[in-house]
């Protein structure tokens, strides 16, 4: 049985005390996603951020499927330019 991917919820997020500013361009980075029994580093494009939070765009490897969500601003790297 496939595990659930596991993002941040509203709660974690506080968009009331914490507004989401996007990006002008996605940016090319590296983000830890989490399921329940384990995390997966993968390769993502940032397209909002908070002070605490970035939103991230990824192919989830797992499936296969693009993917949207907000993960801890600490699980992002910037990926080396081109």
């Amino acid at each position: 049985m496939r595990e659930e991917l596991v993002m941040l919820t509203a709660a974690e997020l506080d968009v009331e005390n914490c507004q989401p500013t996007d990006f002008p361009e996605p940016r090319r980075v590296y983000a830890w996603v989490r399921y329940p029994s384990k995390a997966v580093k993968v390769q993502a494009h940032a397209i909002a951020y908070t002070r605490t939070a970035v939103k991230i765009r990824f192919l989830e490897p797992m499936i296969k499927i693009h993917r949207e969500g907000w993960v801890w601003l600490g699980a992002v790297t910037p990926a080396d330019p081109d």
